[in-house]
């Protein structure tokens, strides 16, 4: 997906120190939004992922997650503010719902080929 075609770089903040792994709740609180979305994002339960931020078994769907937030902020010169401000507007090529909206629901797939077309300059 997004890392096929652009590198995407690492955010050591979003990984557990002690796991190596990705981590959730840290995702959640540097996209702030509370770790029940993100949990509905990759199709989990809260309280699992709230008590487990780092498991393994979290790490196929969170890693979507954690690609599509650090094109972003790719994208936006590292600017985070400005990263969330495009994840909370509306965006006319995706029918002018808000990409946190996908997130929340946990359709990843258009905000993926949205972030994919942006970040190797594909007419959407």
């Amino acid at each position: 997906m997004l890392a096929s075609t652009a590198f995407v770089s690492a955010d050591p903040a979003l990984f557990n120190p002690e796991s190596g792994r990705l981590d959730a709740s840290r995702i959640a609180s540097e996209i702030q939004l509370p770790v029940s979305t993100i949990a509905d994002a990759i199709g989990k339960k809260a309280p699992s992922v709230r008590k487990h931020p780092d498991a393994s078994s979290l790490q196929p769907e969170l890693r979507r997650v954690y690609r599509i937030w650090v094109a972003v902020v790719d994208l936006y010169a590292g600017n985070k503010k400005s990263a969330r401000i495009f994840l909370n507007a509306p965006n006319k090529h995706l029918e002018n719902q808000a990409p946190v909206e996908f997130i929340e629901s946990g359709d990843l797939k258009p905000l993926e080929a949205l972030v994919e077309a942006m970040t190797t300059r594909q007419s959407v």
